[in-house]
């Protein structure tokens, strides 16, 4: 498969993914997937408007990203999806895209988050699917630029929310 990366990040395109996430991992086609984003004609038309003019970008939906990498078509490129929510990355694989590492960039503060660290807060229903992915062998990192640490997150997920987390692992 041609995915050279998914990243969870609320702020989707940005100069981040532009600049340096780019000029490590040559990317070909930048795909946002979130399935509200895709159903937004506007999202949709900013987000492919602050692309540079030579990069190929879609705004699909979770099952449209799935069935586009999973194509004959995604096999010649260097995909990077952005997904916007940690859910959203637990139903990409649930919908059977393979998927070795899940890195969890930006996520804003919401109603009910919590901090886990600088630039990434997370909601109960945000960490349970952090957790599923985990369980289902996805490993998690947290690196905002691409020079950062590849070292498994989970372990400070777990330690940062235990009442969130269930037991059973």
């Amino acid at each position: 498969m041609a995915v050279e990366h998914v990243r969870m990040d609320n702020r989707l395109i940005h100069g981040q993914i532009l600049v340096s996430w780019n000029s490590v991992l040559s990317i070909d086609h930048i795909i946002v997937s979130n399935d509200d984003v895709a159903a937004d004609p506007i999202q949709v038309q900013l987000l492919k408007a602050v692309a540079p003019l030579d990069a190929k970008v879609s705004v699909l939906s979770i099952e449209e990203t799935v069935e586009y990498c999973n194509s004959e078509q995604a096999q010649d490129e260097s995909i990077f999806i952005i997904a916007k929510f940690p859910t959203d990355g637990l139903r990409l694989v649930k919908e059977g895209l393979e998927m070795d590492t899940l890195n969890l960039g930006n996520q804003a503060f919401v109603r009910g988050s919590k901090k886990l660290s600088k630039s990434v807060y997370l909601t109960e229903e945000g960490v349970r699917a952090l957790q599923e992915l985990h369980e289902m062998g996805v490993k998690l990192t947290s690196r905002m630029m691409p020079g950062d640490s590849k070292r498994e997150f989970w372990p400070q997920i777990e330690k940062s929310f235990p009442e969130w987390v269930d037991g059973d692992d």
